[in-house]
C-alpha cells in the first residue's frame, strides 16, 4: 500500500514539474517577444522628402557612332539648333571619333542633329555620322530628413506604382557611397524609366513611402 502511494506521489510530482517547465518556457517566450517589440519601437524609422521631380520624355538617352569620321580632335557636342539642352563630350583616336559621353540629355520632340566642336582647331576630312535615340529621363532631388542612414539597396523606386526598381540600380553616387546619410540631398537621373498613366514617382524606404507627380 505504501509503495503504491509513493509511486503515485512521484508521478504527480513529475507531472507538476512538466507543467512548471512548460509554463516557464511560455513566460520566457512572452518576455523575449515583449522585449523585442520594445527594442523595435525604440528604433527610429527613415524620413525623407521628394523635393522635386521632372520627366523629360524626349531626352537623348543614346548616341551611336555610325561613321567615325576623320580629322577630328577631342571636343564637345550639342544640338545644331533649338534650345533642348543637349550637351556632351567626344574623344578621338587618330582623328576618328571613338566615344560620345552625354553630360546633359536635353528634351526634344524629335532626334536632334549634332554639332561638334573640337577643343583644338580641326578640319575633318570625313564627316562623322551618328544615330540619336530619344527616351525617358526622370530628374529628381531627394533629401534624407531623418536620423537614419539608409542603404541604397534598401530604397525602392516606383513609377505609377509599377516596376519596382532598387535605387542603387539607377543611381550612381558622386562620392562612391552606398548609403543615404542624414541631411543628405541626392540628385537622381533615371534613364529610360518606364512611364505611363498618371506619371507619379514614389520612393519607399523601410515603412515609409513618399510620392509626387512628375512635372
Amino acid at each position: 500500500m505504501g509503495a503504491s502511494v509513493g509511486v503515485g506521489g512521484l508521478i504527480v510530482g513529475i507531472s507538476m514539474l512538466v507543467v512548471f517547465s512548460m509554463a516557464y518556457q511560455s513566460i520566457t517566450m512572452q518576455i523575449d517577444s515583449g522585449l523585442e517589440r520594445i527594442e523595435n519601437a525604440d528604433d527610429p524609422i527613415p524620413t525623407f522628402t521628394l523635393d522635386d521631380a521632372e520627366l523629360w520624355e524626349g531626352a537623348v538617352v543614346d548616341i551611336s557612332i555610325t561613321g567615325a569620321g576623320a580629322g577630328y580632335t577631342d571636343g564637345t557636342f550639342a544640338a545644331s539648333s533649338g534650345t533642348g539642352g543637349l550637351q556632351g563630350t567626344f574623344t578621338t583616336n587618330s582623328g576618328s571619333i571613338t566615344s560620345m559621353v552625354i553630360t546633359s540629355h536635353g528634351n526634344y520632340s524629335s532626334a536632334p542633329t549634332l554639332q561638334l566642336t573640337c577643343n583644338v582647331a580641326c578640319t575633318p576630312t570625313s564627316t562623322a555620322t551618328f544615330t540619336v535615340t530619344l527616351g525617358n529621363v526622370i530628374y529628381a532631388n531627394l533629401t534624407n530628413t531623418g536620423s537614419v542612414t539608409v542603404p541604397h539597396d534598401d530604397m525602392w523606386l516606383f513609377v505609377d506604382g509599377n516596376n519596382a526598381t532598387t535605387f542603387s540600380s539607377v543611381y550612381t553616387s558622386s562620392i562612391s557611397s552606398e548609403n543615404w546619410y542624414s541631411g543628405e540631398t541626392v540628385e537622381l537621373v533615371w534613364w529610360n524609366a518606364s512611364v505611363s498613366g498618371d506619371q507619379r514617382l514614389s520612393l519607399t524606404a523601410g515603412p515609409l513611402s513618399v510620392s509626387t507627380v512628375l512635372g
